[in-house]
C-alpha cells in the first residue's frame, strides 16, 4: 500500500506585532496552533465520509478577530458576582484573553451536508506551560450568554483552587502533580437530553528525547513579559529524569552519565544509524520528563499545553501537536468505521487522542515501526551490561546496574502515575457515555450511498482503503480508551520485567566480585602475616643499629638481639590477632561492665538517701 505525504497547507506571512493591540498581550494568534475535526468525504469519487483533522491557518482568524473585545465589553460581571476583588481579577483576565472567545466552534456538525463552519469540536494547542493560561481560556472559551454562567464562573474558582492544591515546587521549577480534577460538580443536558461535557482539567507527565547540540529557540513558547522561556522564568520547563525525582539537588554533574548518553547502539549499526537520523532528525540522548496539560471547556472546545519542543523532526513527526493530529487522531478515527453504531466524537474524545500520543511518544505499543524504543534502549545497553560481566565483573559494573535500575525505577513510577490518570479518564469517560442516547449506524460519520456503492454491506465491492498518515497506531479494540490503557499496561510490563532482570543481573555481579574479593582477600591475609611478623623484627634491628653510646659500647653478644626480637615479635603477634577476632567482644564486654557499675552506683545512691 502506498501512502502518500499529507500536504500541509503554507501559511500566509501575517506580521502580529505590527498591531499594538497583539504587542501588549502575553498570546497572541501566533502562538497557538488551531486544528478541527469534522466530516468530510474523503475523496470525490467516493461516498464514504470520514472524520477529518485540518490547521486552521493563523492568517485565517483575521476576519473573526475583528470581535476579539466582544467578551470584554459586554461581560456582566457584576451579575455574576458582588466581590469587588473577583471582579476587578475576572475583568483583568477578559481584557487579556477575552480574544480567544473568537476560536469558538459556530456549531456542531451532524451529517456531512453541514455547513463548513460547523465541526465536532475545536482542539487548540499552546506550546507553553503559563498557569495564567489556563484562566484565559477558560473564562474566554466558555459560553457566558446561558443558564450555564453561574457554573463557568464556578468552575473558574475550582480551577484556581485547583492550581494551588496541585502546583509544587523544587530547585528545576514548577510543575503540578498528576491529576484529574473535573472542574463543575453539576452535570447538564441539551435539548435532546444527552449529557454535556463539563470543564475538566488533567495534567499527566510524559517522556521525550533530548538530542545532541544546543536546542534553537522555540517557536511557540514564548512570553512577552519575560522573553524566552529559561528556568528563570516562572513556567514550568522540562526537567530530566534525575531532575523530576531529586528535586531538590543539582543534578548537573550526573546528566552525562544517564544510559542515553553512554550507550550509542547505532555507532555500531549502520542500519540503526540510517533509521535513527530519518525517524529523529538527531541523535536521542538525554530522558526528559515533560507535562501536558489538557483543559476540556465543553463537548466542543479543548486546549493543551506542552513544553514539546516544535523544532524536532516532522517527519514522522515528533513534536507532540504534529504526532496527535496525524497519528493518534487518524487511529481513533479509523476504529470507529469498524463499529456498527459509530459514537459521536467529542472534547473528551479527543483528550484519550492527545494522552495517547504524550504517553506513547517512546513506546512501540503505541507507534509499531518506531527504530528505538524506550525498553529497546534500555534492553541494549542491559545486554551489554551482561556481555561485560562475562569478561570482567567489577565495582564499576554494579555501579553501573545501579544506575540503569535508578533510572528505570523513575520510569516506572512515572508510567505508574499514567495508568492512574488513564483510569480515572477511563471512568469519565464511561459515565459520559452511559448517559448518551444510542445513534443509528454511521449515522455521524458516513452519508447514506446507493445499495450498488455501499461499501460496507456488498461484498462484491471491497472496503475502502483507510490509510493514515502510516500504519503506526497499533490497535485491535474499538473502545479508543480501553486501548490507551491497554497499551501502556503492556509497556509497564516490559519495563517491570526490565527492572526484574537488572536485579539478577546486578545480584549476580555481586556474587561474582564477592567470589574475586575473596581471592584478593587470601592475597590481603598473606601480606598481612608477613608484614606483622618482620615488622618487629625490623624495629629491633634498626634500634640496635641505631649510633647510640649506651648500646654500641655494650658487652652482650648477638643473643641479646634475638631475645628481645622475638619477644617483641610474639608480643605485637599476639595483641594483633586478639583485637583482630575478639576486639568487638572486648569492646562490647568493657561498655556492659560500664553499665552494670553505673547502675550500681546509682541503687546505692537511692539507698543512702
Amino acid at each position: 500500500m502506498t501512502v502518500m505525504p499529507i500536504e500541509r497547507a503554507v501559511e500566509p506571512q501575517v506580521d502580529w506585532g505590527a498591531d499594538p493591540y497583539w504587542r501588549s498581550r502575553r498570546l497572541s494568534p501566533a502562538q497557538i496552533l488551531v486544528h478541527d475535526v469534522r466530516v468530510e468525504r474523503w475523496r470525490a469519487n467516493q461516498y464514504e465520509a470520514l472524520l477529518e483533522i485540518k490547521e486552521v491557518l493563523s492568517s485565517s482568524l483575521e476576519p473573526d478577530l475583528e470581535g476579539r473585545d466582544r467578551v470584554h465589553d459586554g461581560f456582566a460581571i457584576e451579575e455574576l458576582t458582588s466581590h469587588r476583588t473577583e471582579q476587578t481579577r475576572l475583568r483583568t483576565v477578559a481584557r487579556e484573553y477575552g480574544w480567544l472567545n473568537c476560536l469558538r466552534c459556530r456549531g456542531v456538525q451532524e451529517s456531512v451536508d453541514d455547513p463548513e463552519e460547523f465541526k465536532k469540536c475545536r482542539w487548540i494547542h499552546i506550546s507553553a506551560k503559563f498557569s495564567e493560561y489556563l484562566d484565559g481560556c477558560l473564562l474566554a472559551l466558555s459560553e457566558w450568554n446561558s443558564p450555564k454562567s453561574i457554573s463557568n464562573l464556578y468552575a473558574i474558582r475550582q480551577l484556581e483552587h485547583c492550581i494551588q492544591q496541585h502546583e509544587r515546587f523544587s530547585k528545576h521549577g514548577r510543575y503540578f502533580s498528576p491529576f484529574v480534577q473535573p472542574l463543575c460538580p453539576d452535570a447538564f443536558l441539551n435539548s435532546k437530553g444527552q449529557s454535556v461535557v463539563t470543564p475538566l482539567l488533567i495534567s499527566v507527565p510524559f517522556l521525550d528525547w533530548t538530542v545532541e547540540g544546543d536546542p534553537p529557540p522555540l517557536r511557540f513558547q514564548v512570553d512577552k513579559r519575560e522573553g524566552y522561556v529559561s528556568s528563570r522564568t516562572q513556567s514550568h520547563p522540562l526537567r530530566s529524569i534525575l531532575q523530576h525525582f531529586y528535586r531538590l539537588e543539582d543534578t548537573s554533574d550526573r546528566e552525562g552519565s544517564q544510559v542515553f548518553t553512554k550507550h550509542k547502539p547505532w555507532l555500531t549499526d549502520r542500519d540503526l544509524d540510517l533509521k535513527v537520523r530519518r525517524w529523529y532528525g538527531h541523535y536521542p540522548m538525554g530522558l526528559n520528563v515533560d507535562e501536558l496539560w489538557i483543559l476540556v471547556v465543553d463537548d466542543r472546545h479543548v486546549v493543551t499545553f506542552s513544553s514539546n519542543q516544535s523544532w524536532k523532526s516532522r517527519w514522522p513527526p515528533q513534536q507532540l501537536s504534529a504526532r496527535v493530529a496525524e497519528v493518534s487522531f487518524r487511529g481513533i478515527r479509523n476504529n470507529f468505521l469498524r463499529q456498527e453504531v459509530n459514537p459521536d466524537y467529542t472534547a473528551l474524545t479527543h483528550v484519550v487522542a492527545c494522552l495517547s500520543s504524550a504517553v506513547g511518544i517512546l513506546h512501540r505499543s503505541f507507534w509499531s515501526d518506531m527504530p528505538l524504543c524506550l525498553t529497546d534502549r534500555y534492553a541494549g545497553y542491559l545486554g551489554h551490561l551482561q556481555y561485560r560481566l562475562h569478561r570482567a565483573p567489577s565495582t564499576t559494573l554494579v555501579m553501573d546496574l545501579l544506575q540503569v535500575q535508578e533510572e528505570l525505577n523513575i520510569v516506572i513510577k512515572i508510567t505508574q502515575q499514567q495508568l492512574n490518570v488513564l483510569h480515572q479518564i477511563d471512568e469519565i469517560l464511561k459515565s459520559h457515555n452511559a448517559t448518551q442516547a444510542p445513534q443509528s449506524p454511521r449515522s455521524t460519520t458516513s452519508a447514506e450511498p446507493p445499495p450498488a456503492f455501499n461499501a460496507f454491506s456488498t461484498p462484491s465491492v471491497p472496503a475502502p482503503i483507510l490509510s493514515t498518515y502510516r500504519q503506526l497506531s497499533a490497535s485491535s479494540l474499538a473502545d479508543p480508551s480501553t486501548q490507551l490503557l491497554s497499551n501502556l499496561s503492556r509497556e509497564l510490563a516490559d519495563l517491570q520485567e526490565l527492572h526484574a532482570n537488572s536485579t539478577n543481573l546486578l545480584n549476580r555481579t555481586i556474587q561474582l566480585v564477592n567470589i574475586r574479593l575473596e581471592d584478593h582477600g587470601k592475597a590481603i591475609l598473606v601480606f598481612t602475616i608477613v608484614t606483622i611478623v618482620f615488622l618487629p623484627l625490623s624495629f629491633v634491628a634498626s634500634f640496635f643499629g641505631m649510633n647510640v653510646t649506651d648500646i654500641r659500647d655494650m658487652k652482650q653478644d648477638q643473643r641479646v638481639f634475638w631475645v628481645v626480637s622475638c619477644s617483641v615479635t610474639v608480643v605485637v603477634v599476639s595483641l594483633s590477632t586478639v583485637v583482630a577476632f575478639y576486639g568487638g567482644d572486648m569492646v562490647n564486654t568493657f561498655f556492659k561492665w560500664k553499665e552494670r557499675n553505673r547502675a550500681k552506683r546509682g541503687r546505692q545512691v537511692r539507698v543512702g538517701w
